[in-house]
Formats: C-alpha cells, structure tokens, sequence
C-alpha cells in the first residue's frame, strides 16, 4: 500500500492547487467588467406633480334687483337677513357694508341709503 501513498497525495496536492487557481481568476476580474455584465439598477422616474388647483370661481356680478323692501323681507318681521337674499343680489354681496348698526339685519333705511351710496 505503500505505493498508493504518493499517487493519492500527488493527486490531492495537484487538485488543491487547480482549485486555488480557480478562485484566483474569480478574485482577479476586474470590477469593472462585472458591473459592464451587469443591466443598470432601475432608477424609478419623479412623481408627477399634482395637478393645479382650480381658482375660486369669482362671484357673480352684483346686481341690484331693485326688488322693494318688503318684496325681499321673506318673513316679513321687518328686516332683511343675508339669508334672505338671493347670492347675486348687490345687497347680499355689500351685507357688510350696507348694514351700518351691525345688527345683522337691512332695515328699509339702510336699504334706501345703500341703493343711493351706489348710485341706483
């Protein structure tokens, strides 16, 4: 058995460095040449932008119905609310202005003097 010997090991040693070699020239590729083998990592796009907001629509013309005092107080307690007032209505527009005692309610006065600030 003795002869055996040195052929096994002459044969293990010789496999042994095969191996080695192999994994040499794995180690040895250049960094490079890799990455060239390789597809680029996917670069997800931008996110659309939001789409713009739409601008406020722009009230409707003030217009001053000319409608009596007593034609717009629905209720008839003798004062006109904002409520009361169609939204396109010069007084609902000017409800500020035109209720100068603040008290939330036209009354025929204020109506009167407000069409005449305003010229109608």
């Amino acid at each position: 058995m003795k002869p055996n010997h040195p052929l096994l090991l002459t044969l293990a040693l010789s496999s042994a460095i095969f191996v080695t070699a192999c994994n040499r020239d794995r180690d040895e590729t250049p960094a490079a040449d890799t990455a060239a083998d390789q597809p680029a990592p996917a670069v997800e796009p931008a996110p659309a932008p939001p789409p713009p907001m739409p601008e406020p629509a722009a009230p409707a013309a003030a217009v001053d119905s000319g409608m009596p005092f007593t034609a717009m107080d629905k209720n008839a307690d003798g004062g006109i609310t904002q409520d009361e007032l169609a939204p396109t209505e010069m007084l609902h527009q000017h409800f500020t202005q035109a209720d100068t005692d603040g008290d939330g309610k036209l009354s025929e006065a204020e109506v009167d003097k407000h069409r005449a600030d305003m010229g109608g």
